[in-house]
């Protein structure tokens, strides 16, 4: 299975959480890991991580209905989107923020920490190697073979082509965002990722950590593995 899609059992019931996809591929995939092993949740209490992806009744009904196929009830939607919170909540499910904050919350803490960091006049060329204690912004590209490291988040207003390793003392709650996102490697805290072909070329992504995974999300909602 792919880190589209991840299960775990856990003492209260069974988590799954969606990354990057369509709703309808990651619901075939997610039927074709629970069709190998049909007994092992069986029973199980499901609580589903959706981030920011906004979910119909309909897609919700859907993912119901094959849950309980293995005899498995859906009881929580987790996600940030408040419509799908209202839609969850419109059939009965639990609902709450995902296990990552709120967008807007996320927002404010980051501009406040980038207001104390340090800007660099980019564009930071091949053999570049910039690195502060905290944020770094960069106005500019980075281009493939460079370096930012910050042990805060870093955010390109631009193009990320190079290494960006946010966290660098340890923190897993950086970010690492790009106008257009298409980085060598990706760091976030100890965890790595690396870079792939962008998604959706010109639409602004940010990376972060989800349970021990660095995914990237685009501001409209979807987040894709790195």
């Amino acid at each position: 299975m792919s880190s589209a899609v991840r299960v775990r059992g856990t003492k209260d019931g069974v988590t799954i959480t969606f990354g990057f996809g369509e709703w309808e591929d990651l619901l075939q995939e997610l039927d074709t890991y629970l069709s190998r092993v049909p007994h092992f949740f069986r029973g199980g209490r499901v609580a589903v991580s959706v981030g920011l992806r906004q979910l119909t009744q309909e897609e919700i009904h859907a993912l119901g209905e094959l849950l309980s196929k293995y005899d498995m009830t859906l009881w929580a939607i987790w996600s940030t989107s408040e419509d799908t919170q209202r839609e969850a909540a419109s059939l009965g499910l639990e609902t709450g923020l995902d296990d990552f904050r709120t967008d807007n919350a996320r927002r404010s803490d980051v501009l406040s920490e980038v207001e104390k960091g340090k800007i660099v006049m980019g564009p930071v060329r091949s053999g570049q190697r910039i690195q502060y204690e905290g944020s770094v912004v960069v106005l500019g590209d980075v281009h493939p073979g460079a370096e930012i490291i910050a042990d805060g988040h870093i955010i390109v207003w631009g193009h990320l082509a190079g290494i960006a390793h946010a966290g660098a003392s340890g923190r897993v709650d950086t970010i690492i965002c790009a106008l257009n996102f298409n980085p060598t490697q990706v760091r976030i805290g100890p965890y790595v990722a690396q870079g792939g072909a962008q998604e959706t070329p010109g639409v602004p992504e940010m990376a972060h950590v989800v349970e021990g995974y660095i995914v990237v999300e685009p501001w409209t909602g979807k987040r894709r593995p790195v």
